[in-house]
C-alpha cells in the first residue's frame, strides 16, 4: 500500500488555480442572481461562498506532524456485528502488521446471529499461539512483534457501544484505538496516528479513510471523492483550528484517560428518554474537545467498503445524520467555552437548512417562470461548488472529478432532504447499514 501523496509544486499551482477559478465563478453567479433576481439567493450565496473560502484556505494551511511518535502503550478496539469473516480477518491482520509495536487487540462480536467471523477469529488466534498458517508465517518472517489477541463475544446484541466498552473496561494502554471491522489500516498508521500525541494537549487523532471498492460503480466513485474532501478538506480545516468535530470510526485514537473519564455515559446516554446506541464516533469526539485538541493525521491511513446501492447509502446516511444532529447539539454547548468549535458546529448546522429555505422562499415569491430560474441559479451554485470543494481530487482522479456536480445533485435531490427524515426519526436506533 502506498502512503498519502504529497503534493509537488506544480500539483499544489494546479489545486489552487483551479479553486480560483472556480470561486471566481461562484461569485459571478451569486452577483448576477442578486442583481438580476433578488437578495434572497444572493444573501445564501454570500455565506455559502464565505464558508466554502475559509474552509478550502483553511485546509490549504494544513501540515500533518512529522516528528517521531511517543512511547506508548496501544490497544487496539475492533467491534463487530454481523461481518464477513474475511472482512474481519482482513482487519485484524492488517493490525498485525504494523510498524509500531501494538501491545493488545480487542475484537468483541456484539451478539451476532452469523457467528462465522467470531469462529474464524477463534481459529486466527488459535492458529497465531500455536505458531501455524500463513499469517503467522508471515508475521515471523517480517518480525513483528506478536500483540494480545483478546477475542469475546457478547451473550446477546446491545449495541456498538457496549462492544467498546467490555474492551475499554480491560484494556491497558495509553491510548486506545477505535477500527471499523471492515478497515484495512495501512502498515505505517498506528505510527502516524501517534505523532500527534508528542504534545501532551492533544486528547484525540483521527486518519484518512477511503474506500477500498471504489471501482464497482459510480456510486462507489462519487463516495470515494466526497470522503477524500470529508478528510482532507473538512477535517484538515478543523485541524488547522484544533478541532475536528469527528473523529472517524474507522481510524482513530484516544487518551485512555478521555474514554475512562467518560464510560459511564457513554454507555448509558440518553436522549429524548432514549437510550443513545448510534455515533459511537461523534461522542468519543465531544469527550475529546472537551479535554483537548483533536488533531487529523492525513498520513495515518485506512480504507473501508462503501455502500454500492442507493438504498444501502440512504440508511447509511440517516444513521450519521440522526447522530449529526444530537452530538451536534452537544458540541454547541462545549462551544461556549471553546468558540472554535461553536462557529464549526453553527455553519455545519444550519447553512443546509438556509440552503432548503432560501430555495423554497425564493420561488414561492416569484413568479412560476422567475422560480424556474432562479432554480437553475442554484444548480449552478451546486455544480460549481462541487468543482470548488473537490479541487485536491482533480489531480488525483480527474476523471471522477469532473463527476463532482453529480454528487451535488444527489445531495439536493436525496441527502439533504434525507437529514429532515433523519430528524424526525431521530429516536430510532439501529447498528444501521448490517444485519
Amino acid at each position: 500500500m502506498n502512503t498519502q501523496k504529497k503534493l509537488s509544486t506544480r500539483e499544489k499551482t494546479f489545486v489552487i488555480s483551479l479553486f480560483v477559478i472556480t470561486v471566481a465563478a461562484l461569485f459571478y453567479v451569486n452577483w448576477t442572481a442578486s442583481d438580476k433576481l433578488n437578495l434572497t439567493i444572493g444573501l445564501y450565496g454570500s455565506v455559502m461562498i464565505a464558508y466554502l473560502l475559509g474552509k478550502m484556505l483553511l485546509s490549504f494551511k494544513y501540515q500533518e506532524v512529522m516528528m517521531d511518535p511517543p512511547d506508548l502503550k496501544v490497544s487496539v478496539v475492533i467491534p463487530s456485528y454481523n461481518e464477513a469473516p474475511d472482512a474481519v480477518l482482513g482487519t485484524i491482520e492488517s493490525i498485525l502488521k504494523q510498524d509500531y509495536p501494538v501491545h493488545e487487540i480487542f475484537v468483541i462480536d456484539d451478539g451476532s446471529k452469523d457467528v462465522s467471523a467470531y469462529e474464524a477469529t477463534l481459529k486466527l488466534k488459535e492458529n497465531l499461539m500455536a505458531g501455524i498458517g500463513e499469517t503467522a508465517a508471515e508475521l515471523a518472517r517480517g518480525n513483528y512483534k506478536m500483540p494480545n489477541l483478546i477475542v469475546h463475544r457478547l451473550p446477546q446484541n446491545k449495541g456498538k457501544r457496549h462492544a467498546q466498552i467490555w474492551a475499554f473496561e480491560r484494556a491497558t494502554g495509553d491510548v486506545y484505538i477505535t477500527v471499523d471491522s471492515d478497515c484495512t489500516v495501512f502498515p505505517n498508521a498506528v505510527r502516524e496516528l501517534l505523532k500527534p500525541f508528542n504534545n501532551p494537549e492533544v486528547s484525540a487523532t483521527t486518519g484518512h479513510v477511503n474506500i477500498r471498492n471504489r471501482t464497482d460503480n459510480v456510486l462507489t466513485r462519487l463516495i470515494d471523492m466526497r470522503y477524500d474532501n470529508a478528510f482532507r478538506v473538512e477535517r484538515a480545516a478543523h485541524s488547522v483550528t484544533n478541532n475536528v468535530l469527528v473523529c472517524s470510526g474507522p481510524l482513530s485514537a484516544y487518551r485512555r484517560e478521555v474514554v475512562m473519564k467518560n464510560l459511564d455515559h457513554y454507555g448509558n446516554q440518553m436522549f429524548l428518554g432514549q437510550q443513545v446506541q448510534l455515533g459511537d464516533d461523534r461522542c468519543l469526539t465531544n469527550y475529546a474537545i472537551r479535554e483537548g485538541k483533536t488533531l487529523y493525521q492525513s498520513t495515518a491511513r485506512c480504507i473501508t467498503d462503501a455502500p454500492t446501492s442507493l438504498r444501502t447509502l440512504l440508511k447509511q446516511q440517516s444513521r450519521w445524520n440522526k447522530s449529526f444532529f444530537r452530538e451536534s447539539l452537544v458540541a454547541l454547548k462545549i462551544g461556549f467555552t471553546k468558540p472554535n468549535v461553536f462557529v464549526w458546529v453553527m455553519l455545519e448546522m444550519f447553512l443546509w437548512i438556509a440552503f432548503g429555505i432560501s430555495l423554497i422562499l425564493a420561488i414561492y415569491f416569484t413568479s412560476t417562470t422567475m422560480g424556474w430560474i432562479m432554480l437553475i441559479y442554484y444548480l449552478a451554485y451546486v455544480i460549481i461548488s462541487a468543482y470548488a470543494r473537490n479541487v485536491f481530487y482533480a489531480y488525483k482522479r480527474p476523471f471522477t472529478f469532473l463527476l463532482a456536480p453529480l454528487y451535488g445533485l444527489l445531495f439536493l435531490i436525496l441527502l439533504c432532504p434525507l437529514r429532515f427524515w433523519a430528524l424526525l426519526t431521530i429516536r430510532s436506533t439501529a447498528w444501521g447499514t448490517r444485519g
